[in-house]
């Protein structure tokens, strides 16, 4: 038997991708999600081809006194972390990213087209531009105080946007969830007094966010978005958003009080960071076509994956400005399965209701062949390398739900042991 000619197979044919998916758990059925782009930040430097560095339009956040700095994003050990610093630095500003009137009330100046920056920190933005999917990005925050971390959404004309979250260092049992959109039927909520309020709010958690690694998530559909803190339901937005949107993730100083304030003090510690293990975008579209080419592994950073501390904070409570039983209720967790090697993929499980899950693998015959039980889990490796060449079912059954996959199996040293 020719070994070499079927490892050859395996690694030119694209069966590894029948492999991405995420399966969105409701009480009563199951959305599925198809991978469709993403980064896991395992290379020694930013991917060019997907991010720039700065906002689609500059680099200046000036009523912050904040440039973003490319020197001021780290790739290390599989994770990226945008890092905030405090120092003057000297910078050329565009005309259009000049805000006349910070100047006028700050008294400070662009000279020769310069301006003095307090700040420096770091920002991405994607160079594809996104209309619905499911996004979705693992990170750890800081508890500084005002320092502004956010992964959002950002349409340009007429400036619709979609702020998954945003942080404050020293409200780290908050999450911030937003969106921007004049057009949108629903931009308004009434609160119990009867004052129109622009729609938004901080969603208190149960857990500090600064502590741990979370997953924050949102889905955008035509006419709605949801978003998730560690796969439960934080609020969900009724409107339609007409324009394809750039991904933004970055950290920031929340300097004006205007915006997020107040800013850092005497006890904020400089340098610090924002890290980033992956941000992924789901598409409900099948993508397996598209990305046939595209030989992704998925594997975690290098930190600690504990299973105890991970995903711990979970909203607290439901504000009733953001939040709808009718459209949230439902919505338990999810399950995501990806490759991270030969023959062992990762599942990722987010949610603290999901309970016990059984996974059974059944070879062409239909036999189960291995099955595991797992609960209390965040993250748990399924390894089929022992299993004989051939094409398998894996069924996940979680409450009462049964996931089902075509998964393939290319063992050289069992090439044939599967009738």
């Amino acid at each position: 038997m020719n070994y070499k000619k079927y490892i050859l197979i395996y690694f030119c044919f694209p069966i590894l991708l029948n492999a991405q998916y995420l399966w969105q758990i409701k009480k009563d059925t199951v959305v599925t999600w198809y991978y469709q782009t993403g980064d896991e930040f395992s290379e020694p430097e930013l991917n060019l081809i997907k991010w720039q560095t700065g906002l689609p339009w500059g680099n200046a956040a000036m009523s912050q006194d904040v440039y973003f700095d490319k020197e001021n994003i780290e790739l290390k050990n599989g994770e990226i972390s945008f890092i905030s610093k405090k120092e003057k630095k000297t910078m050329l500003v565009n005309e259009w990213e000049i805000d006349k009137k910070y100047l006028e009330e700050s008294s400070k100046k662009v000279t020769d087209g310069k301006f003095d920056f307090e700040y420096t920190t770091g920002l991405i933005s994607s160079k594809q531009k996104f209309k619905y999917g499911y996004f979705e990005i693992r990170f750890k925050a800081n508890d500084q105080r005002g320092i502004w971390p956010a992964f959002w959404l950002f349409g340009g004309e007429p400036n619709e946007e979609i702020d998954f979250f945003e942080l404050k260092g020293e409200k780290n049992k908050q999450v911030h969830i937003d969106v921007h959109c004049k057009s949108c039927i629903n931009e308004y909520k009434t609160n119990f007094i009867g004052m129109k309020k622009n729609w938004g709010a901080w969603i208190k958690t149960n857990g500090n966010i600064s502590n741990n690694w979370n997953i924050i998530s949102g889905e955008w559909q035509p006419n709605y978005v949801k978003f998730f803190l560690n796969g439960q339901p934080m609020g969900y937005f009724e409107g339609n958003f007409k324009t394809s949107q750039t991904l933004i993730i970055n950290s920031s100083v929340a300097k004006n009080k205007k915006a997020f304030g107040p800013g850092p003090d005497e006890t904020t510690k400089w340098p610090n960071s924002f890290t980033v293990d992956y941000v992924r975008v789901w598409s409900s579209k099948d993508t397996i076509y598209d990305m046939k080419y595209d030989y992704k592994y998925f594997s975690n950073s290098k930190n600690n994956l504990d299973t105890n501390t991970l995903y711990v904070a979970q909203p607290k409570g439901k504000d009733k400005l953001v939040y709808s039983n009718k459209n949230l209720n439902d919505e338990i967790g999810n399950i995501s399965i990806l490759p991270i090697f030969y023959n062992q993929y990762s599942l990722s499980i987010v949610g603290n209701k999901l309970g016990k899950i059984q996974i059974d693998v059944l070879d062409n015959t239909k036999k189960i062949v291995a099955n595991y039980e797992i609960e209390n889990t965040k993250y748990y490796i399924l390894d089929l390398s022992k299993l004989p060449t051939g094409p398998y079912d894996i069924k996940i059954h979680v409450l009462n739900h049964t996931l089902t996959q075509n998964f393939p199996v290319i063992n050289p040293a069992k090439i044939g042991d599967q009738k």
